[in-house]
């Protein structure tokens, strides 16, 4: 069979075509194959995430919070950690949409959309820090990519944002924006609206995340919830994980939600929930949603996989995947150490032996987190 000429499709199935592309290395390698495929499909189809606040806000189906065996709820409110409330909230002023991808099966990197087209910062995945290193000039099309995850960046007037999550996931098109922003608030903006709205403020939570479709988020306590963009309340989907932690953060995987839970060598403050004087890490715990039960379990091993503990994204990673990694059964997080550090602020819990400490008293495990040879030789 001879080759195909591909730069001959029509311009209606091309079209077709690029409206199933929605991730930026897909789109690059859609657009790199020939000049009709390039003007087929404009960069700015998957990079382009300011909001355009004409959009008609849009219906959404009635989310279904059933759960087999009902569960107990459990007040999640802290006297404690109340904290005044701003009656207006102004809508995001942008969104921008960041990718953790593995290049060539050895560096672990987190890609940071700006506004240049095409262009990227290459950031530590961990903890945020740019990595400099780095030639000034990277072509991605030069190196296989894995694509791990993808999350958001939301700036928004007057207000500390810690993270945003979108909805739908999948659309360019934004209808609604979960942001946490600090001391433990929730802020919903739906497209349409004039200004953003405040959750609840008797409630204070760690994490937010998209679970089946839906938003959650999770006290302080443990609880998991889904939030209602309609009513503008949390329902309550998940008995507490009550493990002592006091800090919690969700990991969703294939469908499978988990928790890790911190443990500080010291209690952390209501007048310093997550300043940068926050108490170190001594321990953590991880835990598996057990949705036919309605039951945290907890989980002694990760096994071959390594759990990662971002700013803004939580993921596992089997390690067959990393080349430049050779220990598993690892939470990779943000520990005390300097900016300035090698150790790029990232430190190490291995679950076998409880041990804690920088990913520079890990042989191997830093250097994933590296600019290999083959990308500083030229």
């Amino acid at each position: 069979m001879g080759r195909r000429d591909w730069s001959g499709l029509p311009d209606e199935l091309l079209t077709k075509i690029g409206q199933y592309v929605s991730g930026h290395f897909d789109m690059v390698r859609f657009r790199s194959v020939c000049r009709r495929w390039r003007y087929s499909l404009p960069l700015s189809h998957t990079n382009n995430w300011h909001l355009q606040l004409q959009i008609t806000l849009l219906k959404e189906p009635k989310p279904d919070y059933r759960i087999r065996i009902p569960l107990p709820f459990y007040e999640s409110y802290d006297p404690e950690l109340e904290a005044e409330s701003s009656p207006y909230h102004t809508v995001p002023s942008s969104i921008v949409k960041t990718t953790v991808c593995i290049i060539n099966q050895s560096s672990l990197l987190k890609l940071e959309e700006t506004q240049q087209e095409g262009k990227f910062r290459i950031i530590n995945p961990i903890s945020d820090i740019p990595i400099k290193e780095f030639p000034k000039v990277l072509n991605l099309l030069d190196y296989p990519i894995m694509e791990i995850t993808r999350g958001y960046i939301c700036k928004i007037s007057h207000s500390n944002v810690l993270k945003a999550v979108i909805l739908p996931e999948c659309d360019d098109k934004v209808c609604m924006v979960l942001v946490l922003c600090d001391h433990g608030r929730l802020l919903l903006w739906r497209n349409g609206d004039e200004h953003m709205k405040e959750i609840s403020n008797k409630f204070r939570y760690d994490d937010i995340a998209v679970y089946k479709g839906h938003f959650i988020a999770i006290d302080r306590w443990g609880t998991v919830s889904f939030v209602d963009s309609s009513s503008l309340k949390v329902i309550q989907y998940t008995p507490p994980v009550l493990s002592g932690g006091k800090k919690k953060n969700l990991v969703v995987c294939s469908e499978q939600l988990y928790v890790a839970d911190r443990y500080f060598d010291r209690a952390r403050t209501s007048q310093n929930p997550y300043g940068k004087w926050d108490p170190s890490v001594v321990d953590f715990k991880i835990y598996k949603l057990d949705e036919d039960w309605g039951r945290w379990i907890e989980i002694t091993s990760l096994n071959d996989q390594i759990l990662f503990l971002g700013k803004v994204l939580n993921f596992f990673v089997p390690i067959k995947e990393l080349s430049g990694c050779n220990k598993g059964n690892c939470i990779y997080f943000k520990g005390d150490e300097l900016i300035g550090s090698k150790s790029h602020g990232v430190s190490v819990f291995d679950l076998a032996d409880r041990r804690i400490g920088s990913i520079l008293s890990f042989p191997g495990c830093s250097d994933m987190l590296c600019p290999p040879s083959w990308f500083t030789a030229n």
